[in-house]
């Protein structure tokens, strides 16, 4: 039997796709090399403090946890159970029977720079492990994201995950994982 319930716990990541700035002391004075007198320099200076615009950090935080529910394993040959990102809908095939319980979509939120697009980014494979040493894999993880996610004028995206749970051999016991889900601006 296998209790593919499991928490998947996501470390909150901060992106920042940064830019190379030049201090406005060093451009000055590199300004000063080629200025003719000692307005244009520190025009030069006023000019490099208003172009040096931080950019906002791209933050991730998981709000759901990805759950599979209760499965039992039937045969060796295994099965596999899916998780759709937009419906939460779960799907079984294989030698995987469903022993009730409710099964969730991941759900996370992207909070930067308002108006920017933004990719994610999920693993192709990640293997989990149950304490008694069984594994099983989680693969084709997808998002609800169209091709060309933005975040909203208040700087946040709300995103839902799935994937699929594959479970071979005996594996038995209750799946746990970590994903490395990743975000950075276009």
């Amino acid at each position: 039997m296998i209790n593919a319930t499991f928490r998947l716990v996501f470390p909150a990541l901060m992106l920042l796709c940064g830019w190379i700035l030049v201090p406005p002391d060093s451009a000055a004075a590199q300004c000063r090399l080629c200025a003719a007198s000692p307005d244009s320099a520190s025009s030069a200076r006023s000019s490099a403090r208003s172009s040096d615009k931080t950019e906002t950090p791209l933050n991730i935080e998981i709000t759901a946890n990805l759950d599979f529910s209760r499965l039992a394993l039937l045969n060796r040959a295994g099965g596999e159970v899916e998780i759709d990102p937009q419906s939460g809908q779960r799907r079984i095939s294989g030698g995987l029977t469903d022993l009730g319980g409710l099964s969730l979509n991941g759900e996370g939120r992207l909070t930067g720079e308002p108006g920017r697009v933004v990719r994610v980014h999920l693993p192709e494979r990640i293997t989990l492990s149950a304490p008694n040493g069984s594994t099983a894999d989680l693969v084709k993880l997808d998002t609800d994201l169209p091709a060309q996610a933005r975040l909203d004028r208040d700087g946040r995206l709300n995103f839902s995950f799935g994937g699929r749970l594959r479970v071979t051999g005996n594996a038995s016991g209750q799946f746990r994982g970590r994903i490395a889900i990743t975000a950075d601006y276009e």
